[in-house]
């Protein structure tokens, strides 16, 4: 079954058959016919612990946006960006920079090493099933569902007046960008641990934090306030800190699909849930929101930079999303934001409060 999608009307997820992993590793190529419309949305699916990327993307023009599967959790050289898959994926193409989905396009997935990351080149009986979703057109404003599951060593566990005003905050950071969101509902995960650790296709402890709360809600985010979060590298340790988490650009589908976000500063343990300004939280929210509804990194740590051509490094997608000069979204951003099948469209501006 295609992924849970916020359908306008008319919108329908057109399901290939499924087909093989074969030689080299590479399943054969799929066609995506021509449609009427401005951004289509990838599903692809496969077996629970395969790992896979997009191996290549041609449009109708014979143009090659993606050439090749490239070691790590991202491809740096392709003229659309994708990310490394563990089980499903949710690539949503908008047109610009030159690329037209709606003229039609083929693409062939490939799979990878879960653990090494690099592409493997036996098919072994993996198999992958492709869905597409194409969208007529980009709403000017969109409208997300959010749902809050609030750990013990959060600031916000049993404050809902201090989580209303976080959901305040956030659509403010969202404003720009056309994007309102609601909190659906909030759930308590008692039982969290203080720390959690993962890294690129290590996610059993966050999807762990997931199992513990109520069944997922349709078309909603799940943001998840846990204790100490750390990246555990294994190639390039120590595990590190982070200020929050999106498992995969694109999110919707696979293991541990949700936004998390630290309760406790690792390093401080025992002095029980950290006060960071509400302010500041919702800014780095916002930009995992970002990773989760498709974008990039403004520019990446080893230097990769963003392939939309009206964004600069100074943008909330910035590796350092707390950096002064981290602020705004660009017009590209906005598309692919309001492209995501979980956004609904909506026609009228957030109501400023007085």
């Amino acid at each position: 079954m295609p992924p849970r999608a916020s359908l306008e009307e008319g919108e329908a997820w057109i399901t290939a058959e499924p087909v093989a992993f074969g030689a080299g590793g590479l399943t054969p190529v799929l066609s995506v016919p021509p449609f009427d419309g401005e951004s289509v949305s990838l599903w692809a699916k496969s077996e629970p612990g395969t790992c896979f990327a997009l191996a290549s993307l041609d449009d109708a023009q014979g143009r090659t946006w993606v050439s090749q599967r490239e070691a790590g959790p991202y491809c740096t050289d392709c003229r659309v960006r994708t990310s490394l898959a563990q089980e499903e994926a949710l690539i949503v193409l908008t047109g610009g920079e030159g690329f037209a989905p709606g003229e039609g396009f083929a693409v062939r997935f490939g799979l990878m090493d879960c653990e090494t990351l690099t592409p493997t080149g036996t098919g072994g009986e993996s198999r992958l099933q492709l869905a597409w979703l194409p969208r007529q057109s980009i709403p000017e404003r969109g409208h997300l569902s959010l749902r809050f599951l609030v750990s013990q060593h959060s600031m916000l566990f049993g404050q809902p007046d201090r989580q209303r005003e976080l959901l305040e905050r956030l659509n403010d950071e969202l404003e720009e960008v056309g994007l309102e969101v609601t909190l659906e509902a909030a759930a308590e995960l008692p039982d969290a641990p203080s720390e959690t650790r993962f890294w690129t296709t290590q996610l059993a402890g966050l999807s762990a934090l997931l199992e513990g709360a109520p069944p997922a809600l349709d078309t909603t985010v799940d943001v998840v306030f846990a204790g100490c979060l750390r990246y555990d590298d294994p190639f390039f340790g120590p595990p590190e800190p982070v200020n929050g988490f999106t498992p995969r650009v694109g999110g919707g589908v696979g293991p541990a699909s949700a936004v998390f976000m630290p309760g406790l500063r690792c390093d401080s343990f025992g002095g029980g849930p950290a006060s960071w300004p509400l302010g500041t939280y919702a800014h780095v929210i916002a930009h995992e929101l970002g990773h989760f509804l498709g974008l990039y990194h403004s520019v990446e740590t080893d230097g990769t930079a963003d392939l939309l051509s009206d964004t600069n490094e100074q943008n909330i997608m910035n590796p350092n999303p707390s950096r002064v000069g981290a602020r705004g979204w660009s017009p590209s951003q906005r598309r692919q934001i309001l492209s995501h099948p979980w956004v609904r469209s909506s026609l009228a501006p957030r109501p400023r409060t007085p």
